[in-house]
């Protein structure tokens, strides 16, 4: 499998001509580096040895030639580079996301919003800047290595030993640090991801934590991550400074080395001032990438880290897909049927234990039963939010994994107990479709401008509104089949009253499936099924079941206990 850095090559294919323009210019920027200390070492040991004032002062304008050119290129090619990150990571950004949007439900159950949201903002970050500031300098470094060995070869060979000496130290030390550091960035990645997921959703808990007085336990839990964060933080950030010196250190002493040695041979005769000049500026360019590179090391290994975070979830694949031949939405003239039905969540806990059950088309079925009992479970399977263990479940004999998934949930309308309205108008809360919109609202008699901005989740509006709202966005695309998964049970009586003269409207010529806990909302049904244990226990009208004295009656004397 290959290296996950190497794996987002294909993200920088799109503007592979830029990047090799930046590349290049950054290449040319190196030749004209290694050109300077040669034209000093020239200027030196010629023109300054013979007296030559003209050639003296023309070499003086090459060089300052060569660095206001050298400016212009390196400020050049860097811009084109980070342009060409920027796009890479825009391009990884939406990638991911669109993953994480499409992915099914147990992915997310298992993962907190908090750490993809990590993923999606904080790890792109971090291959950014290792991609502009690391990897694509790269070829220029090497040619900056490669072209002051050959320029101090040919020019001072009796040098080269004293310039390369150098290396083995440096190296040494690269190889500790890659040897200590991984694991120390592993983990404050791993805290990092743990502290955002926790502040995410505490944060929208605030509500609940004041009510209950869990404020400071909050307050507790929070500064026990920062500490976490801030003891692996500092002991991974101290690594690379103490790297960072100990290069700095390097190129102290290799020259004061190099200037030692070499002055005694430039006394001896051996040696000319001007390659010792060369040396010494060569020196000093050769450590600039080394610098570089230790002052990216951190970067390096938190980009390592983020490029495996997101490799896994990328390489996390979806378990509802659409099928390889889909067959077309058959319609809904017969009857919607759950065969023999099994279902886990975990394996060796069934939820469904092989329910059978049928909706007949344009009928109003509800769904009762305990918590836990598996109704809510039900409605994910029609709704191919997840696939059954065992069994199928058909529309008019057709297995729903036949039909694609955007064919599917565009005949079904659904509305959950949970209100969920996003920033923005009110059309395109309802789907961005004027005249669908215009219908919803006008069949389910709201006034309401489609052009009303919502704030916060809609707290602009009333609760009867919003949950209304959640209506038209259910009737908009004009579905076969309405979903209400305990859609009036958070709303208070007068508005459950508006909310139900609403639904009448919405359910009329629909196939309507309504799971609830009261039992009054589902009174009116053409039939009940009755889940327990994850069986059909019971099914029949409301009268039937109140007659056969049954778990739906001993619910039903529950409930009127409790409201008497």
């Amino acid at each position: 499998m290959a290296h996950p850095l190497l794996r987002l090559a294909p993200l920088f294919r799109p503007s592979l001509g830029l990047l090799l323009g930046g590349v290049a210019g950054l290449l040319v920027a190196t030749g004209l580096n290694l050109a300077g200390p040669l034209i000093v070492a020239m200027a030196i040991d010629d023109d300054l040895a013979a007296g030559d004032v003209p050639g003296l002062v023309g070499k003086g304008l090459l060089y300052l030639g060569i660095l206001v050119v050298n400016l212009g290129l390196t400020w050049g090619a860097k811009v084109t580079i980070e342009v060409v990150a920027q796009r890479a990571m825009l391009a990884l950004k939406t990638q991911l996301f669109d993953h994480l949007i499409e992915h099914d439900l147990a992915f997310h159950d298992t993962h907190a919003s908090g750490r993809l949201i990590t993923r999606v903002q904080g790890d792109t970050e971090a291959l950014r800047v290792l991609f502009s500031e690391v990897i694509l300098v790269a070829p220029a470094d090497i040619a900056l290595f490669t072209g002051m060995f050959a320029v101090i070869l040919t020019r001072a060979p009796d040098l080269a030993p004293l310039v390369f000496a150098v290396l083995p130290p440096y190296v040494l030390m690269f190889a500790i640090f890659r040897m200590v550091s991984p694991r120390r960035f592993m983990a404050v990645r791993e805290v990092k991801a743990k502290l955002t997921g926790f502040l995410s959703e505490h944060l929208r808990a605030m509500p609940v934590l004041q009510l209950f007085g869990r404020v400071p336990w909050a307050n507790r839990r929070a500064d026990a991550l920062n500490a976490e964060v801030f003891r692996k933080e500092t002991i991974a950030h101290l690594l690379p400074v103490g790297y960072f010196n100990g290069v700095f250190l390097v190129r102290s002493l290799g020259m004061v080395l190099v200037l030692w040695i070499g002055a005694g041979r430039v006394s001896a005769g051996v040696l000319t001032v001007g390659a010792l000049v060369m040396g010494l500026g060569y020196l000093r360019q050769m450590f600039n990438p080394l610098m570089r590179l230790s002052h990216h090391l951190s970067t390096l290994e938190r980009a390592r880290a983020a490029a495996i975070r997101i490799a896994a979830i990328l390489d996390r694949p979806r378990l509802i897909t659409d099928p390889q031949t889909p067959v077309p939405w058959p319609g809904l003239s017969d009857a919607l049927r759950l065969q023999d039905v099994r279902f886990h969540y975990f394996e060796g806990t069934p939820i469904l234990r092989g329910v059978d059950l049928t909706i007949p088309a344009g009928q109003h079925v509800g769904i009762v039963g305990a918590t836990g009992a598996g109704k809510t479970t039900v409605l994910n399977l029609l709704l191919r939010f997840r696939d059954p263990t065992g069994g199928k479940v058909t529309v008019d004999g057709v297995d729903l994994r036949d039909v694609t998934l955007s064919e599917l949930r565009s005949r079904i309308g659904l509305v959950l107990q949970d209100v969920h309205l996003f920033a923005g108008t009110v059309l395109a809360n309802l789907g961005g479709e004027p005249e669908a919109a215009t219908r919803a609202l006008q069949t389910l008699g709201v006034q309401i401008d489609l052009h009303k901005e919502l704030i916060d989740g809609g707290l602009n509006l009333s609760r009867g509104e919003r949950q209304l709202l959640t209506f038209a966005r259910a009737l908009a695309p004009n579905p076969d089949i309405l979903v209400l998964d305990e859609a009036t049970s958070a709303v208070d009586p007068e508005t459950e009253q508006l909310v139900q003269g609403a639904l009448g409207r919405l359910m009329t010529g629909r196939t309507t499936i309504t799971v609830a806990h009261r039992l009054t909302t589902v009174r009116d049904c053409d039939r009940i099924y009755v889940l327990g244990a994850g069986l059909v226990v019971e099914s029949g009208t409301h009268d039937e079941l109140i007659a056969a004295r049954g778990l739906y009656a001993a619910l039903h004397e529950l409930q009127h206990g409790a409201a008497a």
